[in-house]
């Protein structure tokens, strides 16, 4: 993350209504916001060659749930896509990064490949997919986190990458690059480890501390939005909007800007600013706001702040309102009357959104 004093964020629009255009608009956004030269900086920096030199990018993959409901993870095309460039300057050390997640608890074949593979990835095609819960080793943070554990692969990258999708969250209203390195913990239970046991913002702050992202991008093309943005959105926001920065804390406060909302009202991102300060931001490009956004509703993440104190109740709830493809990823619960309650919270929720 840029320590400079001024930062650039670039954000620029598709044009076709099919999105064809968005891996040349993705293109010009990261040309326009220095990626190139960043990239070639930090390499020639490090004295290795280009085959040797580490580039890992982290993807929103884990909350994938159905073919059905594409919008509420980066798009693994443009991710492709950006590998394939990144390739092709001779760069061949290329990681695609997630850890598994409490799905993990309910439903089956929640590891990160098969995820990643139902989702569309190809693993190795031109790069590996790795899996932190499974490479996770020992590892001692200098905060709160202590001896904990880290992915190997994530801990010595040269170059990361947080490329998030676009979306809302009931616990701290938008989620973008920085919420997205919450991904990197590395226990699998994060309802419980990091909701319960630790903060999650605190958590992820430290891991951003020990293993700086060295540029940012937001899928924007289209937007998860509502109540439920981070888990499922029937009625997503077709946005448009790629946007792109090397400090991750500016992409995220350009990013809430689009959806109308003071950045500071994340905790993650008072926790990033108390933490690295804030840079003056130059913004480029397309700077108008989201039509038709749906926010979440305030004080929502006072509400959920509480309410994962009691964590057999917010486990609970987070398996009724978990959609998910049963032929991709079988429900382990089997309980009838738990399954006949999911359905009736689902369908609410779905109703929901369409109503919003």
């Amino acid at each position: 993350m840029s320590d400079d004093k001024r930062t650039r964020v670039v954000a620029r629009s598709t044009i076709k209504e099919d999105d064809s255009d968005r891996f040349d608009v993705m293109m010009d956004v990261l040309k326009e916001a220095g990626f190139w030269q960043i990239l070639s900086s930090r390499w020639e920096a490090s004295g290795k060659t280009k085959e040797s030199f580490s580039i890992v990018i982290k993807p929103n993959i884990m909350m994938f749930y159905s073919k059905e409901d594409m919008k509420v993870i980066t798009d693994p095309i443009m991710v492709e896509y950006l590998v394939e460039r990144i390739y092709e300057m001779g760069f061949t050390n290329i990681t695609v990064i997630e850890s598994q997640n409490v799905y993990g608890n309910w439903f089956r074949n929640r590891d990160v490949l098969t995820v990643a593979k139902a989702a569309g990835y190809h693993d190795n095609k031109n790069y590996r997919i790795v899996d932190i819960f499974e490479e996770k080793v020992p590892y001692t943070y200098p905060g709160k986190l202590g001896k904990h554990w880290a992915s190997p692969t994530w801990r010595d990258a040269d170059f990361r990458i947080s490329f998030a999708k676009n979306k809302t969250h009931f616990s701290c209203y938008y989620t973008m690059t920085i919420k997205n390195i919450y991904g990197t913990t590395p226990l699998q239970n994060k309802f419980l480890e990091y909701h319960k046991k630790r903060e999650i913002t605190w958590a992820t702050i430290e891991i951003i501390r020990e293993f700086p992202v060295h540029f940012g991008i937001i899928d924007g093309v289209w937007g998860s939005d509502g109540f439920m943005g981070i888990k499922s959105d029937w009625t997503p926001k077709h946005t448009k909007r790629i946007i792109a920065g090397e400090n991750i804390i500016a992409v995220d406060w350009v990013g809430a800007e689009f959806m109308g909302l003071d950045p500071m009202c994340s905790n993650f991102m008072q926790e990033s600013i108390n933490e690295f300060g804030k840079s003056e931001i130059e913004r480029i490009g397309d700077l108008t706001l989201y039509s038709d956004w749906d926010n979440v509703p305030e004080h929502m993440d006072k509400f959920f702040n509480i309410g994962e104190e009691w964590y057999k109740t917010s486990y609970w709830l987070g398996f009724l309102s978990s959609e998910m493809d049963p032929i991709l990823f079988p429900n382990k619960i089997r309980t009838t009357f738990v399954l006949a309650v999911r359905r009736i919270v689902l369908a609410i929720l779905k109703l929901v959104s369409y109503l919003e």
